[in-house]
This record gives structure tokens, sequence and C-alpha cells, in this order.
């Protein structure tokens, strides 16, 4: 398994990858992420970068520490 195939739910539920989150992008914590709990972390953070919500160089901060942490 690898960030991009983890759902949100999975993300949020380790205390370590939801850790990366809060670190790196706090402003994602303002939606509601129960929302999108059965959505894997890939196609959402496709979308907030595309979305301009978090910038791309820190997306793939993100993406690198969670799957330090998952692997």
């Amino acid at each position: 398994m690898d960030f991009r195939s983890l759902t949100v739910k999975e993300l949020f539920d380790n205390e370590k990858t939801a850790a990366v989150i809060k670190e790196y992008a706090p402003q994602l914590l303002k939606y509601p992420i129960k929302l999108f709990n059965k959505k894997s972390c890939g196609e959402i953070f496709d979308k907030v970068v595309k979305g301009g919500i978090v910038p791309l160089d820190v997306a793939k901060k993100v993406e690198e520490k969670v799957n330090a942490i998952i692997k």
C-alpha cells in the first residue's frame, strides 16, 4: 500500500500519518474530512492541489513522508 491508494479514513486513523497532515497541510483540517473517508488520498490530493488549497511541493512532501511511515 502507498499514499495514493490509502483511503482518507486510513490516513487519519493512523496517528503518525495524521500528524504529517497536521504539520504540512493544516488547512485541510478546516474541511469536513469525514465526507471523504472512502476516497483515496491520491484522488483527494489531486483535487486540493488543482484547487490551490495545497501547493504541489507541499503535497509531494506529504506523500513522501506518509509513504516512509507506512512502508
